[in-house]
């Protein structure tokens, strides 16, 4: 195991369990951070006391449980949790859930969450390896980056899910739940200012329309800030924001066995598009134009790029949160989407029936200087021009218009030593417009663009059940099974200057010509399952074992490959001038992966001398097997083939992957007001074998798969309340250290890790009039640190990075009514 993770696991458990010293009591302590609670203090405890205690409630199984009671991995954070560690989006989550990391490869609305070494590929229409829930609703990774403002919880679960949920995952899930509306008039509005000009407004309204029976709660968010990456070389700037936000939810329980809550929500954001950093050159651009025009002309065109990528170079390292501006400009990266969901239950006795509806429209369109160079051009002399003329090396593009329709039924059963749960899930989506992907690569003015169309559908349909049974008072067996049916079909391909819509793409694929422009499609099903046994060795510990079937399901690569620019024809344009063609048929579709793990862990409380705490570990080991690689397409097949791969990439099921792993989250309350936390993951990923069949023109070895997690990364807290209560009010102090090592990356190069230092002070309650007032400090050390890769290709001439934020500060007011 790694040393640094040993020593941090050692010295925390050495702390924890000297502190426990045999004594414990069964409740969980409300830590006074709250990085771990999703409820309410029980009772508020004397000045010189420990906190007093309140349970941890989460949904992991689908039922409200206290968290030390769950025999599974999971982690919770409550609204003010969130507030406290300044999380403004999901993707601020991973500082405070370590192992968890969400990034954005290729553009700001390409996200994708990884969690214990599982994680997705940046191409197609793939099931998230780690699932986000809205309103108890599966999203897509389009559009899943929420804003957090007015959240009532999130919650990290480890490990597959699919007994118990509506959708099957490999790695994980990602609970986020608004915040319900209460039957008290009240809410707040919120404003903040800080650097970079940055603006926000947030506020909520709570009516209860009908005493106990109807209330609706508003809440609504404004962001504003200037570009976090200037422009080296004159320009608007990248990495601006610009995003409005809208919620609105209805609660009605006209008895006291029904309950229906809706949630609608609205996000637009019209920005500018990432600013990548120039990370180096991999070799001359000769190499690529030498074989088609020949050594002189080749030398001469390779020679004179090759000098003016040394010349950005010099002057990237010279500006690490600078970006250049070329002929895509700042580019772009406007987002759009809307959402409703219906969570409608009925409990007749020691029965509950529940139906969640979910349905979701996102729109994204992206542009972005996918190179990183500033303008390039081209000898003039070569054209028989005065004037030197332009070049763009790499421009990419997305527009996306999908809608999703999801449903899930369950049926509980509660009985005293036996509970139930079955269910059905189907999940829909289409295209919602046109959509595809537009690259332009090593083209001069007036070259078409290689615009191809991509329209995707998905339908899947389960049923699923697990059942929890009693065998003593502390021993309990959990048994659950899940079988899935997919199916996916797409049409795309080249189809004119611009993207065409499902219908008229269908119209064309079906005249049967070897065009690029035809329909794919894939079925597939399976089963997974999960098994476990869990022991309440005392009140206050629990030892459980655990094993899990995960399942992600069958999908393609599109267009049809079909031409002989995919299917190993000759042509002078593929590969630089040698004229051979790769053939990609046998990538055309993609087969179901499996996860199996092996888990087990305990959870124990502990209270010792006016201390409590808890301290929780697991321990897992997983055997992935097909697992998805993505193979970048751009040097093997020319940017105008009519049947160019969506995104210029497709995914292969290349590898069979064991992951071992190490997860502890740990917490002492000393006194009432002085609270330490500490979450920590340790994972290894080892590749059993390649299963890349053999293609000419394509390596794929086992140092080029993707080991998607950090290897260690952990995040240490503070939570203080001062002793002194200036106006009456609180003083809270909030300090949050995390550190990663080498994190996901792509073709098996890893970003190199770092530290963050967050902040936080708040004055609250002053005068008891509900006014918070805080200041705020994230990166607080200006760490310069890479978060996200773009291009890592060794394939490929230059490569680029995304940069993490520079330091920002600001204040913040907040009144509560």
């Amino acid at each position: 195991m790694n040393a640094k993770f040993g020593q941090l696991l050692a010295g925390t458990a050495a702390c924890a369990l000297g502190l426990v010293s045999g004594t414990a009591y069964a409740a969980e302590p409300q830590l006074a951070s709250e990085a771990q609670a999703v409820s309410e203090p029980a009772s508020a405890p004397q000045a010189d006391e420990a906190p007093a205690v309140a349970d941890i409630v989460v949904t992991a199984r689908r039922r409200d449980e206290r968290l030390q009671d769950v025999p599974v991995s999971v982690v919770a954070f409550s609204g003010a949790a969130l507030e406290r560690s300044s999380v403004q989006t999901i993707a601020d989550i991973r500082t405070i859930s370590p192992g968890l990391t969400f990034s954005s490869e290729g553009g700001k609305d390409n996200t994708a969450v990884t969690l214990r070494g599982i994680g997705q590929i940046p191409t197609g229409e793939v099931t998230p390896g780690v699932v986000t829930y809205f309103a108890n609703v599966p999203m897509a990774s389009l559009g899943s980056n929420v804003p957090t403002y007015d959240i009532g919880s999130i919650q990290v679960l480890k490990g597959p899910q699919g007994t118990l949920f509506g959708r099957n995952t490999l790695g994980g899930a990602v609970l986020i739940t608004p915040q319900a509306p209460k039957q008290d008039f009240g809410g707040y509005v919120q404003g903040t200012y800080g650097n970079f000009d940055y603006r926000e407004v947030q506020g909520a309204l709570n009516v209860p329309l009908i005493p106990d029976v109807l209330a609706v709660r508003v809440a609504g968010q404004i962001r504003r800030s200037d570009p976090l990456i200037y422009s080296i070389n004159g320009g608007a700037g990248f990495n601006n924001i610009h995003q409005d936000s809208a919620r609105a939810t209805i609660a009605f329980t006209p008895n006291d066995w029904l309950e229906n809550t809706t949630v609608v929500d609205y996000f637009k954001a019209r920005e500018y598009g990432s600013g990548y950093y120039l990370l180096r050159q991999n070799f001359s651009f000769t190499n690529l134009f030498a074989p088609s025009l020949g050594p002189v002309a080749g030398g001469i065109v390779g020679g004179s790029l090759d000098a003016q990528a040394a010349g950005y170079l010099a002057q990237q390292q010279q500006n690490f949160y600078g970006a250049f501006t070329d002929s895509a400009g700042s580019g772009r990266a406007n987002r759009r989407a809307f959402g409703i969901s219906n969570d409608t239950s009925a409990s007749f006795g020691d029965f509950t029936l529940r139906n969640i509806f979910g349905f979701r429209k996102n729109r994204s369109d992206q542009l972005i200087n996918t190179a990183a160079l500033g303008p390039t051009t081209l000898p003039g002399a070569l054209f028989g021009s005065p004037v030197d003329v332009p070049f763009t090396v790499f421009h990419a593009a997305a527009f996306i218009q999908r809608q999703y329709l999801t449903n899930e039924v369950q049926f509980l059963g509660n009985f005293d030593k036996f509970n139930f749960i079955v269910g059905g899930f189907y999940s829909h989506d289409k295209p919602d417009g046109p959509s595809g992907s537009t690259f332009e690569a090593f083209v001069t003015p007036g070259t078409p663009a290689s615009v191809v169309t991509a329209n995707v559908t998905n339908t899947n349909y389960a049923a699923f059940g697990q059942i929890t049974y009693k065998l003593t008072d502390s021993v309990t067996v959990n048994a659950g099974a899940r079988y899935s049916w997919d199916r996916v079909s797409a049409c795309g391909g080249a189809i004119g200057t611009t993207y065409a819509s499902d219908e008229a793409c269908r119209a064309i694929a079906d005249r049967g010509l070897a065009d690029g422009v035809g329909v794919v499609t894939n079925r597939g099903s399976a089963p997974s399952w999960t098994f476990g046994l869990d022991w309440k060795a005392t009140p206050d510990l629990l030892l459980y074992a655990v094993t899990r079937r995960g399942y992600r399901g069958v999908n393609i690569n599109t267009p049809l490959f079909e031409t002989p620019f995919t299917t190993g024809g000759t042509d002078p344009a593929c590969g630089f001038g040698s004229g051979q063609c790769v053939d990609l048929r046998p990538f055309q579709k993609t087969d179901k992966e499996t996860l199996t793990d092996f888990e087990i862990g305990q959870k124990l409380n502990f209270e010792v001398s006016g201390a409590t705490g808890h301290l929780n570990t697991a321990v897992y080991y997983s055997k992935y097997k097909n697992a998805l690689q993505f193979l970048n397409a751009q040097a093997i097949v020319p940017s105008t083939a009519p049947d160019n791969p969506t995104n210029a990439s497709f995914g292969v099921n290349a590898a069979d992957l064991s992951i071992f792993g190490v997860e502890l989250d740990a917490a002492v309350n000393l006194t009432r007001d002085l609270t330490f936390t500490f979450n920590g993951a340790y994972t290894n990923i080892k590749v059993d074998k390649i299963t890349l069949p053999p293609v000419a023109g394509i390596s794929f070895t086992e140092n080029d798969v993707n080991r998607y997690s950090p290897s260690v990364s952990g995040t240490v807290s503070v939570n203080w309340t001062l002793p002194f209560h200036p106006a009456d009010g609180d003083l809270v102090f909030n300090s949050d250290l995390f550190m990663t090592d080498d994190f996901g990356g792509q073709y098996g190069e890893k970003l190199p890790g770092y530290k963050l230092i967050n902040m936080r002070i708040d004055w609250k309650n002053i005068a008891r009039s509900g006014l918070d007032l805080g200041f705020f400090a994230r990166n607080l050390t200006k760490e310069r640190y890479f978060a996200a890769p773009d291009v890592l290709l060794k394939s490929f001439p230059v490569n680029s990075v995304a940069v993490g934020d520079p330091r920002t500060y600001g204040v913040v007011a907040r009144l509560t009514f």
